[in-house]
C-alpha cells in the first residue's frame, strides 16, 4: 500500500478555520484584515477551485492524449474532486498483458457445443475447462503470495478474508479493462453455464482461463507479476 504524503503544515489560525465547525463561529463574520486565512467559507470556495484546477493539470500531465471533453466534470451536483477522482476508473489503463498464441486464445474466448473434452497432446492449452481449473488455482495462489508481501504483519485468517473479499473484483475489473467479453465468440450450444456473457461468473472464467494459460506458457513468476500490476486497477 502506498504511503500516504505529509500533509503541508498550517499555523493556529488556519486550523481553526478549518477545523471549527462554522456554526461555531460568529454568524455574518467580517474578513479580518491581519488574517489571511479568514474565513472558512472562503477558505472552502477557493480550494474548491484551485484543487480542481490541480487535480486536472495532474491528470493532463498523466494522461496527455485525453481529449479535454474527457477531462472535463460533468456530472451535475457532484463535488469536482469526486467527478474528477472518478475519471481514474474510468481511464485507469491495465498493465500490458502477457501474450499468448491463437490456441490458447481458441480455449479461453471461442465456445461451441462441440468442443472436445478430450486432451489434444500436441496442444498445452487443451481444453479451456483444464485452463480455467488451474488459473483458478495458480490465480488465487499468486494472489494469497502478493497479498502476503504486501501486509507481512496480517493473521493467516485475515489474509484469507482479505483474498475473499477483493479477488474476484479484481479479476471482473480485469475482464472490464481488457475489453475481454466482447471477444467472446459463441457457436452452437455451448453448456448453459456459459450462456451469460455478461454475468460475474463469465467474467470470472475468462480471468482464470486466461491466468491457467499464461502459466502454462510463461510460468509462475510471469502470472503472479501480471496479477501483482492488475492489483492497481
Amino acid at each position: 500500500m502506498a504511503a500516504i504524503p505529509p500533509a503541508p503544515s498550517l499555523p493556529g489560525e488556519a486550523r481553526l478555520e478549518v477545523f471549527v465547525f462554522p456554526g461555531a463561529l460568529l454568524p455574518d463574520r467580517t474578513l479580518e484584515e491581519d488574517n489571511k486565512f479568514s474565513d472558512a467559507y472562503r477558505l472552502e470556495f477557493l480550494g474548491k477551485k484551485m484543487s480542481e484546477l490541480a487535480y486536472m493539470e495532474v491528470l493532463r500531465n498523466r494522461w496527455p492524449k485525453v481529449t479535454s471533453q474527457q477531462l472535463r466534470p460533468s456530472v451535475p451536483g457532484t463535488h469536482a474532486l469526486l467527478r474528477l477522482s472518478s475519471i481514474l476508473n474510468i481511464m485507469n489503463i491495465p498493465p500490458q498483458i502477457p501474450e499468448l498464441p491463437v490456441e490458447a486464445h481458441l480455449e479461453i474466448f471461442l465456445q461451441w457445443s462441440g468442443h472436445s473434452e478430450n486432451l489434444d497432446p500436441h496442444n498445452k492449452f487443451s481444453n479451456g475447462r483444464r485452463l480455467e481449473v488451474l488459473g483458478r488455482e495458480m490465480a488465487e495462489v499468486a494472489y494469497l503470495d502478493i497479498m502476503n508481501k504486501r501486509w507481512p504483519r496480517v493473521t493467516a485468517e485475515q489474509l484469507i478474508i482479505l483474498i475473499n473479499a477483493t479477488l474476484h473484483g479484481l479479476m471482473e475489473k480485469a475482464v472490464l479493462a481488457y475489453d475481454w467479453k466482447h471477444r467472446v465468440r459463441v457457436i452452437g450450444n455451448p453448456p448453459r453455464e456459459y450462456l451469460d456473457l455478461q454475468s460475474a461468473q463469465e467474467s470470472h472464467r475468462l480471468f482464470r482461463t486466461y491466468a491457467g494459460a499464461v502459466y502454462v506458457e510463461h510460468g509462475y513468476d510471469i502470472l503472479r507479476d501480471w496479477i501483482s500490476a492488475l492489483t492497481a486497477l
